[in-house]
């Protein structure tokens, strides 16, 4: 399980390494022609220090840059000496800059990242200030090295702005497909002598660049600070927390290593195969105004970041990093700050502690509209003050987000594990549910309150879903006994009912009690549907008898009454008859369950059409049961009794979820 945290990066300040240039005995410096005869050192000093009052000229990136301290990556400061090689071109003409040139001078650095070593060349090419800072044609150039790193000596320069070049390849962590790309860095030659080129480095390049065509009075120094926050903030990073990204390489034991490293992994994450493609679209999005607006290749890499934390594959990153680089600084929270940043996830502080949190980005892979929204994803996150932002168990995240208070005894299903739980009041704490408790969910949910017609429910069924129709027979005789058959007109009945019952091509599996007019009832509707198939199930608990208990005590029962229909109603919704020793029921809940589960769900476990024929002392029963009470068969208070061919619809879709419909096959589901 990955943990997130959500913390502020500070580090070492960038704009000063920006603004305190290093004299280097290799480079050009702008100066009189010794320490006395030139402009104030200590006031050029001064003015560098302010990253507002950088001259605006382009003459001015020529003046002095000189420093008593060291800046990190930049070499040590120096006094120009005379054996420097560093000459002055001639003297100026009054009011204006000294101009020296670069003679002899050498630069180094490492190139990222792998194969790049691998027979690669480093170009360096002298650039004109004076002409937007367009490529010369004085250009150097010397090998890369089997660890990548790269040193060119003899270099003479007049202009002190110089850009890297190399072509090679990238081997991506993410899929381990290597492609050709082109790696860049720019450069100020009075800055240091060492430029590392990486992923960033080309980024900040070819930002600094455009920012300089688009306004002619900028110096150097403010592009340069300017596209650099812009680079590093296309990954919700500060650039004042970190070195300069061309004195950085991904081996690095640092904060800045771990940033540039997490910064590389993340561009290669968004690839998608391609990575030299999706580079040069980075690149020339971000060029362009310094905001990376491709929202959607932001979207996926962040779910990426996710999803591999979700699943602790930061550990098999590092892995190969480590196998590739030797040890490597810890970029994993700069992965995790990424996508923290991109998906919103709020604060995660003392003040939100406990508090719960999914993505509401609809674009994400882990977007849900609610907490209980498992269409597109089931993670969810609770904020720890000391872990930061925790994604929850599966075995707790079912009512976490669930706000609404629960009653005792009551029962719900949770969305993740798909578990059904009853809520225990005493405690105050949710415990499986029964199989009575589960089917209780069903019913209440189901909200069935009047009799459906037949064929609406029967053209109604999903293609994922199945259904078992249970219905009492159709009109019979005088003889009530198991060889009691149908009227004519019960035959007509059951016959109009199967010739609505046509929408779909597949037969009706057909089961009755072991009664012959329950028998008769399905025949003759599969007759009436044009089905040849009537091949019939006997099945035994579909007698009338089903909900009895103790059949003496039923006819005692039935003499209190007044008679069978009257003591089987006011069983069905009152629970008379139903307790202690002598009980003539079962009780109604417990029965019903039993009959829909493991009898006829049981048996019917893939069949699309299922029709079954019982009798209405089973049916008023059952129906008052899935009705929740609500369709009142109450003729023992002088109410309605169930009609001939009404009855249930047990709906049960792929997931084994049920619903029930009480159902008629004729106008009406009570009888006259």
């Amino acid at each position: 399980m990955g943990i997130f945290s959500q913390n502020a990066f500070r580090g070492r300040a960038l704009c000063s390494q920006l603004l305190f240039s290093v004299l280097l005995a290799a480079f050009l410096v702008g100066c009189g022609d010794d320490s006395s005869s030139g402009p104030d050192r200590s006031s050029f000093n001064s003015e560098l220090s302010n990253a507002n009052e950088v001259s605006s000229s382009s003459n001015a990136d020529s003046k002095q840059r000189s420093s008593s301290s060291s800046v990190k990556g930049g070499g040590s400061a120096v006094e120009k000496s005379s054996s420097s090689s560093l000459k002055e071109i001639e003297p100026p003409e009054e009011g204006l800059d000294i101009v020296y040139v670069l003679v002899n001078g050498a630069v180094s650095g490492v190139v990222a990242l792998d194969e790049f070593s691998k027979g690669a060349q480093v170009e360096v090419f002298q650039l004109d200030s004076e002409d937007g800072y367009a490529k010369t044609k004085i250009s150097f150039s010397g090998d890369i090295d089997k660890d990548g790193a790269y040193e060119i000596e003899k270099i003479n320069l007049s202009s002190p702005y110089v850009l890297f070049f190399v072509d090679g390849k990238i081997e991506s962590v993410v899929d381990e497909k290597s492609s050709s790309v082109s790696l860049t860095a720019l450069g100020d030659a009075t800055s240091g002598d060492v430029f590392n080129i990486n992923l960033l480095t080309t980024l900040e390049a070819g930002r600094t660049l455009d920012i300089l065509g688009d306004d002619k009075n900028l110096s150097y120094d403010a592009a340069k600070i300017e596209a650099t926050a812009d680079v590093w903030n296309m990954f919700h990073l500060e650039s004042i927390d970190f070195d300069l990204t061309e004195t950085i390489h991904v081996s690095d034991i640092s904060e800045s290593g771990a940033a540039l490293l997490a910064s590389t992994v993340l561009l290669q994450a968004g690839a998608d195969g391609d990575f030299a493609k999706f580079f040069k679209a980075v690149l020339a999005d971000v060029r362009k105004d310094g905001k990376w607006d491709d929202a959607s290749a932001r979207l996926s890499i962040a779910d990426w970041a996710l999803d591999t934390d979700l699943k602790d594959g930061f550990a098999s990153i590092r892995k190969t990093l480590e196998k590739r680089m030797g040890k490597v600084a810890e970029f994993e929270k700069y992965l995790k700050n990424f996508y923290l940043a991109e998906l919103e996830f709020p604060e995660c502080d003392a003040g939100a502690d406990g508090d719960v949190f999914f993505v509401k980005n609809r674009s994400s892979k882990f977007y849900a509209a609610k907490y209980d929204d498992v269409s597109k994803s089931k993670e969810r996150f609770v904020c720890n003050e000391q872990k930061g932002w925790t994604a929850i168990p599966d075995s707790l995240k079912d009512f976490m987000g669930d706000a609404t208070p629960a009653k005792d005894g009551e029962v719900r299903r949770g969305a993740f594990t798909g578990e059904f739980l009853t809520y225990d009041g005493s405690k105050k704490a949710w415990r499986k549910a029964t199989a009575v408790e589960k089917d209780r969910y069903f019913v209440i949910n189901s909200a069935a309150t009047v009799f459906v017609d037949i064929q609406d429910v029967y053209e109604s069924i999903k293609s994922d879903e199945r259904v078992i129709f249970v219905l009492r027979h159709a009109e019979r005789g005088d003889d009530t006994s198991k060889g009691g058959t149908l009227t004519d007109n019960g035959k007509k009945q059951s016959e109009e009912v199967g010739a609505r019952l046509t929408k779909f091509k597949e037969d009706f599996v057909l089961g009755a009690s072991e009664f012959v007019r329950a028998h008769q009832t399905v025949e003759s509707i599969a007759k009436g549907r044009g089905q040849a198939y009537d091949k019939r199930d006997t099945i035994p608990q579909l007698n009338d008898d089903w909900y009895n208990k103790n059949n003496d005590a039923v006819e005692k029962a039935k003499n209190e009454c007044g008679g069978g229909w009257e003591v089987t109603s006011k069983y069905a919704y009152t629970g008379a008859y139903s307790t202690g020793a002598d009980a003539a029921y079962y009780n109604l809940a417990e029965r019903s369950v039993e009959l829909i589960e493991d009898v006829l769900v049981k048996k019917y476990t893939k069949e699309k059409f299922v029709l079954l024929s019982s009798h209405d002392k089973l049916m008023v029963p059952l129906v008052a049961y899935c009705s929740n009470l609500k369709i009142e068969l109450k003729k023992y208070d002088g109410g309605k009794w169930i009609n001939y061919l009404a009855g249930v619809a047990i709906i049960i879709d792929k997931a084994g979820n049920r619903r029930y419909v009480a159902v008629r096959g004729l106008k009406s589901g009570f009888a006259d």
